[in-house]
């Protein structure tokens, strides 16, 4: 069976495992899933291309009247020229799309029902391409005569390039961008060189067994990035990174950054509302320590810049392939100094430029830097800096309001930031600054992240959601996060067993309780995390709910509360807010832009929880434990569709918005689905600094449950 999951494979030399290798054929099969589910969930053809069959309706095509025998002997041919797996799917009369590709050959995709989607690939095949040969329709005699039947008639398609390739030739070519394309093509086999770096991290299996919490929260970062965004097939390729580059900044390879610092004028700084004083307000104040911050001071004192510059951190790639020629005028006229300060050590979370320290301390640090993710630039502008600020403010508001979420939703504060700015608009916080919209002042800046501080507690885990739907393969062995945080209760379910049962029937009922002891911690995350996440809705918006992006409290082997971060991605229905008396932020935008962050309807506002909140980050922790506990899936989804109703009848819901949510969210026949690659291919080799997306529609995850309960 194939993985989603990135394993390794080690090499035997003389029966002795020397260094692992990637599983090349497990990281293909990954990738074109992925791709197959964007394809049709996209609809990058026309249905008219596309058949849904079955393997015995499709050999029958196979058959006529007069030479039935003949023609099953000729299927049974083209078939064994495969591996047994599919030779087995077919014979299972399993479900079969087919697709014509061109008029001689055809595109198999052995599937089976899914939740997310109507169809995903089945774990056991790759992809078939049949070329048609023409000979089947001559004499048939001849052709068993001479036996003569090309043996690649049928052959899989092993990797996700040959695929997209197949796919983009179905296509209606005159409406492809050509630099899209290529754009596409690079960051496919960007991911693919990636994943296989990324399969021979040496990450730790015991997240939750560290001392300190903040050990804790780096270890689970490294699990996070790992997959990155699971189900995108670009998301781990990294394009600006050399290979070197990608294992020393990715968070999964656990390496010491140190930090370079920059000296910037403080004529070119544009701060945040809370920044009075940037004597006690920089960034130096809040990353180090005492001594940190007098060798810094003395290096400021040395070059006479200690009253007119501020210093300021930079991801050592930025520092070397931006800001040395982005910056080099103002390196050369003193508006911004290179320092020789080297002290702060930092890990890298998921999100690659989120620098955390390993430390008691509250504090963390976000930067920009140029390198293309999901094919857009990961740098810092001051525009979406000042939005997250006034979404911070309606997410402080809805904790006074809504008692639950006072404890149940904790943020990050991230309202301290320093940026590049040219002097002439450096208080100019309008819509209409013109440098908000040009990218140089947006590769050298910071945004400080500060934790509640009860939340820097050693008997606390914080753990991003990212990380719970992944798995780490050691030798073979696959390992969860939840294996740590059930382990006690199995345990002691398991003392308390019959003694005198017979071994097999304790090994099942220890198998019965840990998989009764991981569907009840689902059960409580999805409590907490949709819990809270319904309850924003009802306040009118809602906060960023990729993995990555929400981090879920463990205490006690309970998860407890989640911790927000990324403010700027926050949407808003301004209807249903100013029912609660939560003003209208007045986002900034270009001029003549629609700021995506107004949701006009509340069913875009629900698009959030139905694309990002259930079918990218429940769904990937879904999949994982499936994987690893071999839990039937639809105990999970019918869990979380539990936990989904069970808020619909307690939380404070008027009757409209309660109708709404449950016709969106379990009702409705079809979800909304976040399109991924076709907007790739549409924006070309336009920079901007937010992933390409579109919308497109799949099925309901809990129409199939309600089916089949």
């Amino acid at each position: 069976m194939h993985t989603l999951f990135p394993v390794q494979t080690s090499v035997q030399n003389n029966h002795l495992d020397v260094n692992p290798e990637p599983d090349i054929e497990a990281i293909q099969w990954s990738l074109i899933s992925h791709l197959v589910e964007c394809f049709l969930l996209e609809k990058w053809v026309d249905e008219h291309f596309i058949q849904v069959t079955t393997t015995t309706e499709y050999l029958a095509n196979y058959q006529t009247t007069q030479a039935q025998d003949a023609h099953q002997f000729l299927a049974s041919l083209l078939l064994e020229s495969l591996p047994q797996q599919y030779q087995d799917f077919f014979d299972q009369d399993n479900s079969l799309i087919v697709m014509q590709v061109d008029q001689e050959r055809q595109l198999l995709l052995l599937v089976e029902p899914a939740y997310a989607s109507p169809w995903r690939l089945s774990k056991s095949c790759l992809p078939v391409i049949r070329n048609v040969n023409a000979r089947l329709n001559n004499n048939l005699n001849d052709s068993l005569d001479s036996y003569h039947v090309d043996s690649a008639s049928l052959e899989p398609v092993s990797s996700a390039q040959q695929l997209l390739d197949i796919f983009l030739l179905m296509m209606d070519s005159a409406s492809l961008s050509d630099i899209g394309v290529l754009k596409l093509k690079e960051s496919l086999e960007a991911s693919f060189i990636a994943q296989q770096q990324s399969s021979l991290a040496n990450i730790t299996t015991t997240v939750c067994q560290y001392p300190y919490w903040h050990q804790t929260l780096i270890a689970a970062e490294q699990w996070a990035s790992l997959m990155d965004r699971p189900f995108h097939p670009l998301a781990k390729g990294k394009l600006g990174f050399t290979a070197q580059e990608y294992k020393r900044y990715m968070a999964e390879f656990n390496q010491p950054i140190t930090l370079a610092w920059v000296a910037i004028a403080k004529s070119h700084v544009m701060v945040a509302e809370r920044v009075q004083d940037t004597t006690t307000q920089n960034p130096a104040k809040y990353l180090l320590d005492t001594t940190q911050q007098q060798k810094l001071m003395r290096e400021l004192d040395d070059k006479g810049i200690a009253d007119t510059h501020i210093a300021m951190p930079v991801h050592p790639w930025q520092m070397t392939h931006v800001v040395d020629d982005m910056y080099a005028d103002d390196l050369a006229n003193g508006t911004v100094v290179a320092l020789t300060f080297d002290a702060l050590i930092t890990y890298a979370s998921s999100s690659m430029r989120s620098m955390l320290i390993d430390a008691d301390t509250p504090n963390s640090i976000k930067l920009p830097i140029g390198v293309y993710a999901l094919n857009s630039k990961r740098y810092l502008p001051a525009l979406k800096l000042i939005n997250g600020e006034k979404n911070q403010a309606i997410l402080m508001q809805a904790r006074t309001i809504d008692p639950v979420l006072s404890s149940q939703l904790r943020l990050w504060d991230e309202r301290l930031w320093w940026g590049y700015m040219s002097p002439s608009h450096l208080h100019d916080k309008s819509a209409s600054n013109p440098y908000f919209y040009q990218e140089k002042p947006t590769h050298l800046g910071a945004m400080l992240r500060q934790l509640p501080a009860n939340l820097c507690d050693d008997t606390i885990r914080l753990l991003p959601m990212a990380s719970l739907g992944m798995l780490v393969y050691k030798q073979g062995v696959s390992h969860h996060i939840f294996d740590g945080i059930v382990q006690e209760g199995i345990h002691s379910t398991t003392q308390n067993s019959n003694q005198n049962s017979a071994q097999d029937s304790i090994q099942e009922s220890a198998s019965q309780n840990k998989k009764a002891a991981v569907i009840a911690c689902f059960k409580n995350l999805c409590d907490v995390f949709l819990g809270a996440m319904l309850r924003c809705l009802r306040l009118g918006f809602a906060p960023e709910m990729h993995g990555q992006n929400i981090v879920i409290v463990l205490k006690d082997n309970r998860f407890t509360s989640l911790l927000l971060r990324d403010h700027d991605s926050v949407r808003i229905h301004l209807p249903w807010l100013a029912r609660h008396k939560i003003s209208d932020p007045e986002y900034l935008s270009p001029p003549d832009f629609k700021n995506r962050l107004y949701r006009e309807t509340p069913q875009a506002l629900i698009f959030y929880l139905q694309s990002l909140g259930l079918l990218v980050n429940i769904r990937a922790i879904i999949e994982s434990l499936v994987e690893h506990y071999h839990i039937n899936e639809d105990a999970l989804w019918h869990e979380a569709m539990i936990s989904i109703e069970e808020s619909l009848v307690t939380i404070n819901f008027d009757d409209n918005q309660r109708q709404v949510l449950r016709d969106e969210l379990l009702n409705g026949s079809h979800y909304p689905h976040k399109t991924l690659l076709l907007p790739v291919i549409a924006r070309g080799s336009d920079p901007h600094g937010s992933m390409p997306a579109g919308e497109s529609k799949t099925i309901n995850p809990f129409k199939r449950i309600k089916k089949n309960s």
